[in-house]
C-alpha cells in the first residue's frame, strides 16, 4: 500500500522528495535494481533479436528452407569444438573431398568489435591519411578501368569456359563402361535419389545403365522392365548389396564403380606461360548447385546483370556461374558456367546443406585462367538484383575487400575461435602469419557474397575458406551449433587467416546491396536482396499483395526450368492506408522509402522476366530441357 495521502501517478515525485528509497535498506534495493537491470537486458536483447537482419536463418540463394524455419532466430551454443586435422590444401582442390559448418555469440565484446569497425570505415569515408590513400589510388585505377570499358561489351561465352578436350576446347572424362554381363537380374538396390525413376523412362537396362554412366555422383541404376522406370541413385558405400533379390523381383540393377579424379578439367592460370596483368575490370562469380528453385533465379539474376553490364563506362566485364553439379543442367548455354564436381552427389537433386560444395568449386575455380579475366571478383548469389552498375571504387588495392555487413554474424564466436586457433597453429609459419596470437581474434562480420575483392586475395582465401568448412562439419554438435551460417563463419575465418581486410559496413553506407523490405533506403547499393518475403497489409490489416521466392512458380521442389511469371505490382503509396508488413516486422509500418525500395525491385525482376523465353537458351523443346534440369 501507498504511504497515506500520496497518489500513485507522484509515488516516483514524492519517494525522491522525501527521501524514501534509502529506507528500504540495501538489500531491497540491490534486488530492485537487479530486477530492473535484467529487463533492460532482456527487452535490448529482443530487439536485437527480432529486427529481419538478426533472425535471418538463411538468407542466400541456396536454401530450401520453410518460410516459419527462414523467420526463426539462430540457436546458440558455447559447446567445446573438436576439428579434424588437415593442412591449408588437405582439400584436394581437384575434387575428392566433403564439407559443411557453425554459430554462437558473445555479446559484449562484440559491441566493442561493431565500434571499431565503425570507426574504421568512418575514418576511410571521412579521408583519413589511410583513407584518402586508398580513395586516391581506387580512384585512379578507376579511370583506367572506365577507359578500358568504352567498348560496352564483353565476350560472354570466352575459350576459359571450356572444358579440356570438349567441343570447342575439352574432352569429358568419360563414364564406367555399361557391360550387360555385370547386370544383376531380379534384385534392387537402394540408394539416395538422383534421378526419378518415374520421369525417366528408359527403353532397356543398358540405356538406363548408359544414364547412369553419364552422372558422375550415380552409382546405382535399377530398371523395370514392365514399367520402364529407370532409377538412378547415389551409394557411398564401398560394396552396395541388394536390398531384394529372387525370382518375385521385378527390377534389374547394375552397380558402377566409383570415379576417381576430376570429371571436368580445365586450363589453369599455372600452365600459363608469361602471364599479362589482368585488366582492371570486376569478374562476376555466382554458385549455385543448379537445382530447378536456384535456376530460376539464376536467369533472372543474370539478365539484370547484362542490362548493367551494358551501359557505357560499366567495371562489369565477365560473369561465370560456377556450378557444383554432376552433370551439366538446362543453363549451360545460357548463362557462362564451369562445372566442378560436388562432394555430395545427392546435392543434385535436393540435400540439407547444398552450399557445402561452394568454397571448395570456388577455390578450383580461381586456378583456372578463367579467373585471370578481370582483376577484381565479386561474388554473388541467385537471389540477387542488379539495379545500376557498382562504381569503380569498390575495387580495392591488393590485401583489402568490401563485404557487406551481416549483424548476426559475431566477431569473437567461440566454436569458430577455436577451429582458427587449432588451425593457426599448426600452419601460421605456411602462412607468413607467426605475429597471429598477439592479434585480437575478430572476424569481419560478413561472408563470402556479396563480397569483392581481388582476385589475388581470393586465391588465397578461396582453398583455406574450403579447408575451415571441412574443419566445422565435424564433430557433429559443432555442425549444429553453427547451423546455416558455418559458410559464412569459415569464409571469414580464411579472410582473417590470410591477412585480406573486409571493410564492411551495412545499409545505406554500403555501396554493395540492400535488401527490401528490412531496409529503409538502397543508399549506394547496386544489388537488391528479395529473400524477405514482404507481405504488404492495409489499416484493417487486409492482405493486399505479397511476393515470397519460397512460394514462387508452385514452390521451391518444382520440376525445371520453372514458368517465369511477372510479379502483380505492389499497391501505390497512400498516407491515408496505414500500409504496414508482416507482425514479422516490428514495427509494421510500411514507410514511402520502403515501399519504393519494394517497387524497385519488383520493377526489375519484370523486365528481366519479360526478356526470358519460356525454353532456356540452347534447347529445341521444353522436354529436351526438363531432362538436363532432372
Amino acid at each position: 500500500a501507498l504511504p497515506r495521502g500520496i497518489r500513485p501517478w507522484h509515488w516516483t515525485e514524492t519517494m525522491a522528495g522525501r527521501r524514501f528509497l534509502p529506507k528500504l535498506g540495501f538489500v531491497p534495493c540491490s534486488i530492485i535494481a537487479g530486477i530492473v537491470f535484467l529487463v533492460i537486458v532482456a527487452l535490448a536483447q529482443a530487439i536485437a533479436e527480432t529486427h529481419p537482419d538478426a533472425v535471418s536463418d538463411r538468407h542466400h540463394g541456396d536454401e530450401f528452407l520453410s518460410r516459419r524455419a527462414h523467420e526463426t532466430g539462430y540457436r546458440r551454443s558455447g559447446s567445446r569444438h573438436r576439428t579434424r586435422h588437415g593442412g591449408l590444401f588437405g582439400l584436394n582442390l581437384d575434387g575428392d573431398e566433403e564439407e559443411d559448418l557453425k554459430p554462437r555469440h558473445d555479446e559484449v565484446e562484440e559491441v566493442e568489435v561493431v565500434e571499431e569497425i565503425v570507426e574504421v570505415e568512418e575514418e576511410d569515408d571521412e579521408g583519413s591519411d589511410g583513407g584518402e590513400k586508398i580513395d586516391a589510388r581506387a580512384s585512379r585505377g578507376s579511370v583506367t578501368a572506365t577507359r578500358a570499358a568504352r567498348d560496352d561489351r564483353f565476350d560472354e561465352f570466352p575459350a576459359s569456359l571450356a572444358p579440356l578436350g570438349a567441343p570447342g576446347g575439352g574432352d569429358q572424362a568419360t563414364g564406367p563402361s555399361c557391360d550387360a554381363g555385370d547386370f544383376i537380374e531380379h534384385a534392387e538396390f537402394w540408394g539416395d535419389v538422383v534421378v526419378d525413376g518415374t520421369r525417366n523412362l528408359k527403353t532397356s537396362a543398358s540405356r538406363c545403365c548408359e544414364a547412369c554412366a553419364k552422372i558422375r555422383s550415380c552409382r546405382i541404376w535399377v530398371w523395370n522392365p514392365n514399367t520402364k522406370e529407370c532409377w538412378l541413385k547415389a551409394d557411398e558405400r564401398e560394396r552396395p548389396k541388394p536390398v531384394a533379390e529372387g525370382a518375385s523381383v521385378a527390377w534389374t540393377s547394375g552397380v558402377l564403380p566409383r570415379r576417381k579424379g576430376p570429371a571436368v578439367r580445365y586450363a589453369l592460370a599455372k600452365d600459363v606461360a608469361d602471364p599479362t596483368p589482368a585488366p582492371k575490370c570486376l569478374h562476376t562469380v555466382l554458385t549455385s548447385s543448379g537445382n530447378a528453385y536456384m535456376n530460376w533465379q539464376t536467369r533472372i539474376m543474370y539478365q539484370t546483370y547484362l542490362k548493367y553490364a551494358a551501359e557505357p563506362g560499366s567495371v562489369m566485364k565477365a560473369f561465370t556461374r560456377i556450378l557444383h553439379r554432376g552433370k551439366d543442367d538446362e543453363l549451360m548455354m545460357e548463362v557462362p558456367t564451369m562445372r566442378f564436381d560436388p562432394n555430395q552427389g545427392k546435392c543434385d537433386t535436393w540435400c540439407d546443406y547444398p552450399v557445402a560444395d561452394r568454397s571448395l568449386a570456388v577455390a578450383q575455380w580461381s586456378q583456372t585462367t578463367d579467373s585471370m579475366r578481370c582483376s577484381h571478383v565479386m561474388m554473388v548469389e541467385t537471389d540477387y538484383i542488379y539495379v545500376k552498375s557498382p562504381s569503380p571504387h569498390i575495387l580495392m588495392p591488393p590485401g583489402k575487400a568490401i563485404g557487406f555487413e551481416y549483424s548476426y554474424i559475431y566477431p569473437q564466436d567461440l566454436n569458430m575461435k577455436r577451429v582458427y586457433e587449432e588451425y593457426m597453429r599448426e600452419h601460421a609459419d605456411e602462412l607468413g602469419r607467426s605475429e597471429w596470437k598477439r592479434e585480437k581474434f575478430a572476424l569481419p562480420r560478413t561472408g563470402n557474397a556479396p563480397s569483392c575483392l581481388n582476385v589475388e586475395d581470393l586465391r588465397r582465401v578461396a582453398p583455406l575458406w574450403a579447408e575451415f568448412v571441412a574443419r566445422t562439419e565435424k564433430p557433429e554438435e559443432v555442425r549444429k551449433a553453427l547451423g546455416w551460417l558455418r559458410d559464412m563463419y569459415a569464409y571469414d575465418a580464411a579472410a582473417l587467416a590470410v591477412g585480406v581486410e573486409h571493410v564492411v559496413a551495412p545499409t545505406p553506407r554500403t555501396p554493395l546491396m540492400a535488401q527490401p523490405p528490412a531496409d529503409e533506403k538502397i543508399g549506394d547499393a547496386f544489388l537488391l536482396h528479395y529473400t524477405w518475403g514482404p507481405e504488404i497489409y492495409d489499416g484493417k490489416d487486409e492482405k493486399l499483395w505479397v511476393f515470397d521466392k519460397r512460394s514462387y512458380g508452385g514452390g521451391q521442389y518444382q520440376r525445371g526450368p520453372y514458368q517465369l511469371s511477372k510479379i502483380p505490382d505492389p499497391p501505390r503509396w497512400d498516407p491515408a492506408a496505414g500500409l504496414q508488413l508482416q507482425d514479422f516486422f516490428q514495427p509494421r509500418t510500411l514507410s514511402e522509402s520502403k515501399l519504393e525500395l519494394i517497387r524497385l525491385m519488383i520493377d526489375e525482376f519484370n523486365e528481366a522476366v519479360g526478356k526470358l523465353p519460356r525454353i532456356p537458351k540452347g534447347h529445341k523443346t521444353l522436354e529436351e530441357a526438363q531432362a538436363m534440369a532432372a
